[in-house]
């Protein structure tokens, strides 16, 4: 039986957000072109990862926008939002949102685990039209935002005890260079305090890196889940699943947490809804 997707003040928010999104892009764009725009990034990210600048090259055309922004977001934001629900973390002070793309996994962290409207948010990517989708994201759901545009892990700012950065399927996107410079930051962040909670979907061939991220996050109390999910996805993001070919009755993530420094003393890292 699947859950809902959401209820409440964070179902009304979530709606609303898809609504608007959906209204700014059809028109100009029909059905069946954002239909093909989602085709086009599935190919892109499953079949076409290795031909190179997968981030420049997912935001190129109207339609692979349109799927980001009407498809894609929505379905990271349920899926991180429904992975972290029940996990015992501290509330973070400000989520730091990094590689933000729509704003999506930061918005679910914010609405699971800082209370939703009010909470505070910093996103960063390297996108200009990336970070105009994040400023309508946080501000659907009431955040307290700021954007910052540059190139990672140079763009992050200093991160603390009291921040907890989000990382929701981007490192993946990243040359490896700047993939192990990213993760030398998100480790001194964790040493300072701050939380750390990474996302990237279930295909290992996607993460080759992903045991050697989990080995070097456990000392510091980091700990790695796979949720699957079964959640009744909203009609009109269901109608885009199915015209594409796709199947996301169940929605799945590899979630890498290591809890804030609150938490630090406690035996284990937090368990997720899985």
């Amino acid at each position: 039986m699947a859950d809902a997707y959401l209820d409440g003040a964070t179902r009304a928010a979530f709606d609303a957000w898809q609504e608007r999104a959906l209204a700014r892009f059809s028109p100009p764009l029909s059905f069946q072109e954002i239909r093909r725009g989602v085709q086009a990034l599935s190919s892109l990210y499953v079949e076409r990862r290795g031909e190179g600048r997968l981030a420049e090259r997912a935001l190129e055309g109207a339609g692979k926008r349109a799927a980001f922004a009407c498809f894609y977001a929505p379905l990271h934001f349920l899926t991180l939002f429904h992975a972290l629900q029940g996990g015992e973390y501290a509330r973070p002070e400000r989520i730091v949102d990094v590689g933000c793309g729509t704003g999506a996994a930061g918005a679910a962290a914010a609405c699971a685990l800082a209370g939703g409207a009010g909470a505070r948010v910093l996103g960063v990517d390297r996108s200009g039209f990336a970070l105009g989708e994040a400023r309508r994201t946080y501000a659907a759901f009431g955040l307290r935002a700021t954007l910052r545009r540059g190139l990672l892990p140079a763009a992050l700012p200093a991160l603390r005890s009291g921040d907890l950065a989000v990382v929701g399927w981007c490192a993946n996107e990243l040359a490896e260079g700047a993939r192990d410079a990213l993760l030398a930051r998100l480790l001194d962040a964790a040493a300072r305090g701050a939380g750390v909670i990474v996302a990237e979907p279930l295909a290992t061939a996607v993460t080759p890196w992903w045991r050697a991220w989990l080995g070097a996050f456990a000392p510091l109390g980091g700990a790695a889940r796979e949720a699957r999910l079964r959640v009744a996805l909203p009609e009109a993001l269901a109608r885009l699943d199915r015209a594409a070919g796709l199947d996301h009755r169940e929605l799945g993530a590899r979630v890498l947490a290591v809890p804030g420094a609150p938490l630090r003393s406690r035996a284990a890292c937090p368990s997720f809804r899985t």
